[in-house]
């Protein structure tokens, strides 16, 4: 051989020369033997990281889609809460106030009533009516007192009765004319009186719990102008 011949006309070379040459020759070998990657592969290791990267970003879009809804679903139920106390503060209001109206038509009729008493008072003369203070009053005129006495007693029960139910009589003579509250019935110019006021009260007026019942039919005071 050509090889040995020349290293054995050569000058002998150490073995630690031969080693390094060898384990050279060995790690080239094995870097050459070592199979490279296929090209299929490393395309395969790009669409598999971009693959992960969407499968996180839908992921995310899905928890923030959830968020979403989640937020919307909180605000309907703070809507219904909210509709829900509504609901109950106007069914409370509404129970109210139908029981403190309930009693409207009776009143009214309570009201004619007394208007029916109120003439009858008036019918007295002025003379009659105090007689039995005096202790003056006999045969019929005392007849008459004690039954002017009596119709008043009446009177007096049946209005102490709608107080305690709210029902409250008001006369606006003296005051600004209200078409809200008063029922003109006439006019009339008055000298000395302000125009526009209650000259004449012919039916008081009735208000249940602060509501009108009954409007007060009144005169009122014509401008002379």
């Amino acid at each position: 051989m050509i090889t040995r011949a020349v290293f054995a006309a050569s000058p002998r070379i150490p073995t630690g020369v031969f080693a390094s040459v060898r384990a050279s020759r060995i790690g080239i070998r094995a870097y050459s033997d070592k199979p490279e990657q296929p090209k299929e592969a490393q395309a395969e290791e790009k669409p598999a990281a971009d693959g992960e990267a969407a499968k996180e970003d839908s992921v995310e879009a899905r928890l923030a889609e959830k968020d979403e809804r989640i937020k919307q679903l909180q605000e309907q139920l703070l809507y219904a809460r909210a509709d829900i106390q509504n609901i109950q503060r106007r069914a409370a209001e509404e129970k109210t106030a139908a029981g403190n109206f309930a009693i409207t038509k009776l009143a009214k009729d309570l009201t004619a009533s007394i208007d029916v008493l109120d003439l009858a008072l008036k019918s007295v003369p002025e003379e009659y009516r105090e007689l039995n203070k005096g202790g003056n009053a006999k045969g019929a005129e005392r007849v008459l007192a004690d039954l002017y006495d009596g119709v008043g007693l009446t009177r007096k029960s049946v209005i102490d009765m709608l107080r305690t139910h709210g029902i409250e009589a008001f006369n606006p003579v003296g005051q600004p004319f209200d078409p809200k509250h008063h029922e003109a019935l006439f006019q009339a110019p008055v000298p000395g009186k302000e125009p526009g006021t209650v000259l004449d009260c012919s039916k008081v007026g009735y208000m249940i719990k602060g509501r009108l019942l009954r409007a007060a039919e009144v005169g009122v005071v014509q401008d002379i102008n």
